[in-house]
């Protein structure tokens, strides 16, 4: 296992350089404090989950959801529907907006990766970009440690 430690420590280094240098939104004013690009992440991919599914999944207290999902919702980015089969329970769903915004902020952050791609060896690039399907595949790996589903 030692043998993972490098790659562990670029992972490590990568995830935290990422958001810092390419996770800027293409709009400034549709940045999003940390709590609320984590619920719409998770709601992104499962949308449909109940206030308390969501804190339950992203380890985060519920009334800290609670905050995050009503400013989302005051924002546009997210909608709250009652569930059909309990009135009690409210479901929550991304808007087509969020969704918008989700894909051109994924479009901004390949062109800015592209960027810093160019800047490395032809040969390192192209194995950076075949081995983006095993990187995906980690991801839903550390996922499934978590239970929580990744983006």
């Amino acid at each position: 296992m030692e043998t993972s430690i490098p790659l562990a420590n670029a992972l490590r280094d990568i995830a935290w350089l990422l958001p810092r240098t390419l996770g800027r939104a293409p709009n400034p004013t549709q940045l999003l404090p940390r709590s609320e690009l984590e619920v719409m992440r998770l709601l992104a991919q499962r949308p449909g989950l109940s206030v308390n599914e969501v804190a339950a999944d992203l380890g985060i207290r519920p009334p800290n959801v609670s905050a995050a999902i009503s400013s989302l919702v005051a924002r546009g980015q997210l909608e709250r529907r009652e569930d059909p089969a309990d009135g009690r329970v409210v479901r929550l769903y991304p808007t087509r907006s969020a969704m918008r915004i989700r894909a051109a902020q994924e479009r901004a952050w390949g062109s800015a990766l592209d960027v810093v791609l160019d800047e490395l060896d032809p040969r390192d690039r192209e194995q950076l970009e075949d081995a983006g399907g095993a990187l995906a595949g980690l991801a839903q790996a550390l996922a499934r440690h978590m239970g929580t589903p990744a983006s």
